[in-house]
């Protein structure tokens, strides 16, 4: 009989292989077999979510995200399902969870901004998303598209992308030839932009910046490590 490696290898391997059915019967019968093994009922979560079953997928992991706080995976799969099922309060509470335990900044802020445009706080979202636009030197797309989707509802301007990087969107393949040629500087002879120009951008100041809402930052701060599925 086959252990949990070789069970999780197998459905991998399904899922690679385009059948995607078979992936979540194996991974049904491994939570199962093996319940003590979170990464089972994460992985058909995924499944679900892949499939478009998302309620499914926020059903399996109510009791993973109870259990196994720290993963982020978790979190995240649930908040993207709920998000999708038009549950912005709770995915907004799991997506603060999952910035609290280490997901990218950048996309909390997006993903949060959604949540908000989903319940009619398109300032709040306008104000967020501007303020990381402009922060992360106006080079993320994920920001300008919330950006461009606010800004008329609320009468603002849209601001710009980054030149340089709104070329190299349009222009990946001459990006990369550009990259090979500047591969034969010395780092003092090309600085680096990505790290000199960019503010480190912090989690923790993220999180005290969102839930800075008179009028839900109480309520905000006791849901991120207790909310309710």
């Amino acid at each position: 009989m086959d252990g949990p490696d070789e069970t999780l290898r197998a459905a991998m391997s399904a899922e690679a292989s385009g059948n995607r059915d078979e992936a979540i019967t194996i991974l049904k019968d491994a939570r199962k077999r093996w319940p003590q093994h979170a990464t089972f009922a994460v992985r058909l979560a995924e499944s679900y979510r892949a499939k478009g079953e998302h309620k499914a997928a926020v059903k399996v992991l109510k009791k993973v995200i109870k259990n196994h706080p720290e993963r982020l995976d978790a979190a995240l799969t649930s908040a993207r399902s709920n998000l999708v099922l038009g549950k912005a309060k709770i995915a907004e509470r799991q997506f603060m969870r999952a910035l609290s335990i280490g997901m990218d900044p950048i996309e909390g802020v997006v993903s949060i901004c959604k949540c908000w445009m989903i319940r009619g706080r398109n300032q709040e979202a306008w104000t967020s998303a501007l303020a990381e636009f402009k922060r992360t030197g106006a080079t993320h797309w994920g920001l300008h598209g919330i950006l461009t989707e606010i800004g008329p509802m609320l009468g603002h301007p849209i601001p710009a992308m980054d030149p340089i990087a709104e070329q190299t969107e349009k222009n990946p393949n001459q990006n990369r030839d550009n990259s090979s040629i500047l591969e034969v500087h010395t780092s003092s002879e090309v600085p680096d932009e990505g790290t000199s120009s960019r503010p480190t951008i912090n989690a923790a100041d993220l999180l005290d910046e969102l839930l800075d809402n008179p009028e839900e930052s109480q309520d905000s701060q006791r849901d991120i490590l207790d909310f309710e599925l």
